[in-house]
């Protein structure tokens, strides 16, 4: 018998101690279990990518002109859970054209997950004339996209607020978005 998986389960045939080598074959019993080890292992690679392997993706923007910018960001799924992490560079024609960017993820996020400011991870953004960075969240507002928010801490408690083209600076060449979050995929 040929494996199925991963496709599907494979059905053995349990000998029991009454059994003889014969019944089932003693030699299509083990043939069945190299096969079917040999999938699992074909599945589940070997060295540095062991249950999963890093896909580079290419992003789209809500509210941000890539422009010449560069941008770099992969993702990971393992069954239905995602990591997701990228770095988005601003060149001379980037730009946040609005009050409430977003960038997409590679895969759709379940239906089950929470559609309201659900953080799913951590930003980062880098001032790089002032070599300052602000750490902030990305959370899910919309099917198929995060929204970038920074931390504010000049208020009694920590609080979010949008990313914008003027907060937590203003952006220019050379700044840069990173991201680092994980959620459940569809």
């Amino acid at each position: 018998m040929a494996s199925t998986y991963p496709t599907s389960l494979d059905a053995f045939t349990n000998p029991t101690s009454t059994d003889l080598l014969t019944s089932p074959p003693h030699a299509t019993q083990h043939a069945d279990i190299n096969d079917a080890m040999e999938a699992v292992q074909t599945k589940l690679a070997i060295g540095n990518t062991v249950i999963g392997t890093y896909t580079a993706y290419t992003p789209t923007f809500s509210e941000i002109t890539l422009g010449n910018g560069t941008i770099a960001s992969y993702f990971c799924q393992v069954n239905k859970f995602v990591h997701y992490y990228g770095r988005l560079t601003f060149g001379s024609t980037t730009s946040i054209t609005g009050s409430s960017p977003m960038i997409s993820v590679p895969v759709n996020q379940s239906a089950t997950f929470p559609l309201q400011q659900f953080p799913m991870g951590n930003t980062m953004y880098l001032d790089a004339s002032a070599a300052i960075r602000y750490i902030g969240q990305g959370t899910q507002n919309t099917a198929g996209f995060f929204r970038l928010w920074v931390l504010n801490t000049q208020v009694s408690y920590t609080a979010q607020t949008f990313v914008t083209a003027s907060v937590p600076f203003t952006w220019t060449t050379s700044d840069v978005i990173n991201w680092n979050i994980t959620y459940e995929g569809a």
